[in-house]
């Protein structure tokens, strides 16, 4: 596929984010990260993270982080919170309205049944006006409000919450988020000349299928996507 997204774990290690109803945001927003990038990897996309334990990683790092990579997209998950503790609701920000983050926002509401506080504007986000790709910010839920604090802390919750923005960053990129959750994920060893690796591979209809960037790592070449002309390009 070729497509690589930067997943975003909003806050960590000094840095707690919003706090209240016995949840700090930081904590949720890794586990939310890691969800959506396991599932994001088993439907063929490569996932590169800005954290994946609970340390302090600053705004400028990250978006250095998705453009050194040349990342097609960037997704930084957050929670809400208001002095309000009857605010609820999910919305997802991006720097100009965009149908990345159309479909992320409308699979979280007709998945999960809260609040639509809609796609909304917002250029004063560093990690929204820094970053050089496709980028939105999923504020998904309010640890204010009781209520969805309770939700926030179910994991079966935030399966389903993962699985909403992976479908959203499916339909974005034309991948049939059903039809590949129907594929059978197994492990294959491939052998290059004296190299041998295992990679994550698809089974569908008999026939095998490898992330172009595993194929790559595996001959040792260099994989990069153009945004200019829509391309996929494997150098040497």
């Amino acid at each position: 596929m070729g497509k690589l997204i930067c997943i975003d774990a909003g806050h960590g290690g000094t840095d707690p984010g919003a706090c209240g109803n016995g949840l700090k945001e930081k904590n949720i927003t890794l586990k939310m990260a890691l969800k959506v990038g396991k599932l994001l990897s088993e439907c063929g996309f490569d996932v590169v993270y800005t954290r994946t334990k609970d340390i302090y990683v600053a705004l400028g790092e990250r978006c250095r982080i998705a453009n050194s990579k040349k990342c097609d997209a960037f997704v930084s998950i957050h929670n809400n919170s208001a002095a309000n503790i009857s605010a609820n609701g999910i919305e997802t920000l991006c720097y100009t309205k965009n149908n990345l983050a159309y479909y992320i926002q409308q699979n979280l509401i007709d998945e999960l049944n809260l609040t639509d506080r809609g796609v909304k504007e917002r250029k004063d986000l560093y990690v929204l006006n820094s970053t050089d790709m496709q980028a939105v910010l999923v504020e998904l839920g309010f640890i204010s409000n009781a209520k969805e604090a309770e939700l926030l802390k179910d994991e079966s919750f935030l399966d389903r919450a993962a699985k909403c923005i992976v479908k959203g960053i499916c339909k974005y990129f034309n991948v049939n988020y059903e039809e590949v959750d129907k594929m059978e994920k197994v492990k294959r060893n491939y052998k290059y000349k004296n190299t041998t690796k295992s990679f994550d591979v698809v089974n569908w209809d008999g026939n095998n299928y490898i992330a172009v960037r595993d194929l790559a790592e595996l001959l040792n070449k260099k994989v990069k996507y153009d945004n200019t002309t829509k391309l996929t390009i494997i150098e040497d």
